[in-house]
């Protein structure tokens, strides 16, 4: 990204610092890569087995205002598949690709994990969590304004303490647990803004999500 994007939102004395920390971690993340471009042909050429998984995806649409989501199910990880490190290169991707849009640069994204494919506990990984959130926290210029949790697994109780811890103080308030029922759960989706046509179809939505389409326009355009 760029220093702009810093810039337009922070003192100069804190942009430099964040500025400094987002190389400290592209470096921790990419090593030899890291000053190569963030495309899906160059820094992250051996990273297709995480990206094409599907874990986080990033929604064709916006919300009303102008905030983009990206959706997250759990269900999908498979870590026979990719390291750990591959995954949280393929989330810095997603991440990276939800700031090119200058509205999101401005008024931040949304996450929505959504938990109805019924993932098993094993599958919730603390340590992805942690290392995501280590990515995220003082470190991109991503103004996450919520974190939306659907369809309420049966051992959150479980997992909450350490996400809660994971997010740190301020993600903490910004966490919403609709209900579990389609239609309560739209309709306050729906009060946030979120409209129900540009929700994927696992909530009734009116997006049926092709994660390799998205990748395949994405290399096509050379990003």
């Amino acid at each position: 990204f760029s220093s702009q994007i810093l810039l337009s939102t922070l003192s100069k004395q804190l942009a430099a610092k964040r500025y400094a920390k987002y190389w400290n971690m592209r470096i921790e993340l990419f090593g030899d890569k890291a000053f190569e471009k963030i495309t899906l042909d160059k820094a992250l050429r051996d990273d297709g087995a995480a990206l094409s998984n599907g874990f986080a995806r990033l929604l064709p649409s916006k919300e009303k205002a102008g905030r983009s989501i990206i959706w997250v199910d759990p269900s999908r990880l498979d870590e026979t598949k990719y390291t750990r490190e591959s995954m949280v290169r393929a989330l810095f991707y997603i991440q990276t690709a939800a700031l090119e849009d200058e509205s999101t640069q401005k008024k931040g994204v949304i996450f929505m994990c959504y938990n109805g494919n019924n993932p098993r506990f094993e599958q919730f990984d603390r340590k992805l969590i942690k290392m995501w959130a280590a990515t995220v926290r003082g470190v991109m210029p991503l103004r996450v304004s919520a974190l939306f949790i659907l369809h309420t697994p049966y051992l959150f109780s479980v997992l909450a303490n350490a996400l809660m811890f994971f997010l740190g103080e301020k993600l903490q308030k910004r966490v919403r647990i609709p209900s579990n029922s389609i239609e309560e759960m739209l309709k306050h989706l729906a009060e946030c803004g979120i409209d129900r046509e540009i929700l994927p179809t696992e909530v009734d939505g009116g997006v049926s999500l092709d994660q390799e389409k998205w990748l395949a326009e994405r290399r096509f355009a050379g990003k």
